[in-house]
């Protein structure tokens, strides 16, 4: 998704990553036709390197087991994954869906990892059961003891907001709490529509799509809302942006708004087709939001925390309040962290895309070590493999500074997995590890033992 200017709601910053469109079951060392960028722009020693795209990097992962250069989990490759949703794995029967995933059990994050301990057990009592209905029990209970978490998390911030330095602050962060709120518990409210934010959503939906066509289509004509022009609903859409998301003649132009709606239909049709209730809903109340009628928006964490930083505490960043407030903030659970959040959060979706949630977090990505936005260069040197949870939750964040929430020994076990692979099969250089050790102690703050390589 481009967006013009800073996009919040693009947490990868590799930024190389998205546009790539490849099978999933090509050989990325074989040259094959691809769309978008993948290839690294400086390669001064790539004559001795056979890895020449992040496609290639990240393929490391499918012969070779390699721990996280942050959580130091073993991490999938991200081809694995699209093989056990085409295969229909993760819509059968759960006694088929258990067998099938269980090698990959110790590459899952926390809450995803006690979700499949639960599944695995209904699998003993009740193997025909699929993952959508056990995700339906399993809700009422979940609910209840996530918000019980959430609102006590939310009742510290409030009480440490009194100390905010002027009553403009306090009262900008009360009604942002009561918003919280409502949404915390599921009170109806007025809520603008944002297309930016429906682009973002239904791209992520779609990722658990087996069929290809349909996720292109979906992408077509869905990504464009990310635009400038679909931050006013009265602006007119230029015909070059139209033409992009549909070929449909429709008769004359289009407001934002208009086109939105238009968009809207389109993929709640889809969504129908396929059974998707999860992106139905989010079309249905999408529409309503808007026609401004009330609607009943979940709890979102990211959400929650992006207005909190760039909002409600950027007056006061980098002062000790701030600090204590997101201390408190950062205990929030997700899905990552809390089988209740996982519950909570797929409460609509279908079986392919649970069974894809819970295996995703462990997808190896290529991670800047420099941000790119940041000015960082696409080159080997200054890449390393970290899971999809990691590399999403660390954003654009100076390295050392993300670093302090990992033990400083974790990219070491990272480095003696890249320095075994360079050994045994000369895929990357010795040159380029040290460049890689040379760009974590400069950004990370972390020195890593490359002496191996001499061994």
């Amino acid at each position: 998704m481009r967006v013009s200017g800073v996009n919040i709601f693009a947490y990868n910053n590799c930024k190389a990553e998205k546009p790539v469109i490849t099978s999933v079951y090509s050989n990325p060392f074989i040259s094959v036709p691809i769309i978008g960028h993948d290839t690294f722009e400086h390669s001064p020693s790539f004559t001795a390197n056979p890895i020449h795209t992040h496609g290639q990097f990240r393929f490391l992962t499918k012969e070779h087991d390699i721990h996280c250069f942050y959580c130091k989990k073993l991490m999938l490759y991200g081809g694995t994954l699209q093989e056990l949703l085409e295969s229909g794995v993760f819509s059968g029967p759960i006694k088929d869906f258990v067998e099938a995933v269980r090698p990959y059990r110790k590459r899952m994050k926390k809450g995803q990892r006690t979700v499949f301990d639960q599944i695995e057990r209904y699998s003993k009592k009740s193997p025909q059961t699929h993952l959508s209905e056990i995700i339906q029990y399993l809700y009422q209970n979940s609910i209840r003891r996530l918000v019980k978490t959430q609102s006590g998390i939310l009742k510290d911030l409030n009480e440490q907001s009194k100390a905010l330095p002027s009553e403009d602050m306090r009262t900008s962060f009360r009604k942002f709490m009561r918003k919280q709120h409502k949404r915390l518990y599921e009170i109806p409210d007025y809520e603008e529509f944002n297309a930016e934010k429906f682009s973002y959503k239904i791209d992520k939906m779609i990722q658990s799509i087996p069929n290809d066509e349909l996720k292109a289509y979906l992408t077509k004509i869905t990504t464009p809302m990310a635009e400038p022009e679909f931050l006013e609903r009265n602006t007119i859409i230029p015909y070059e942006l139209a033409s992009q998301m549909t070929k449909s003649k429709l008769g004359k132009l289009h407001t934002a708004e208009e086109f939105s709606e238009y968009v809207i239909m389109r993929v709640q049709k889809i969504a129908e087709r396929l059974g998707r209730q999860d992106m139905v809903r989010l079309c249905e109340t999408s529409k309503d939001m808007i026609h401004n009628k009330k609607v009943t928006i979940p709890f979102s964490n990211k959400e929650f925390m992006l207005e909190l930083v760039k909002e409600q505490l950027a007056g006061i960043k980098k002062t000790p309040l701030y600090y204590e407030m997101m201390h408190t903030a950062n205990k929030l659970p997700n899905s990552t962290s809390s089988k209740n959040s996982f519950v909570v959060k797929h409460r609509y979706s279908d079986s392919d895309t649970i069974g894809y949630k819970l295996l995703e977090p462990a997808i190896a990505t290529v991670e800047h070590v420099k941000a790119r936005s940041d000015g960082g260069v696409d080159d080997l040197t200054n890449i390393v493999l970290a899971c999809k949870a990691d590399n999403n939750e660390r954003g654009s964040m100076p390295q050392y500074l993300y670093m302090e929430r990992w033990n400083k020994r974790n990219p070491q076990i990272y480095f003696n997995d890249i320095m075994k692979i360079s050994k045994e099969e000369q895929l990357i250089t010795p040159s380029d590890i040290e460049g890689m050790a040379r760009s974590v102690l400069n950004e990370g703050k972390v020195k890593v033992d490359t002496s191996g390589l001499k061994k």
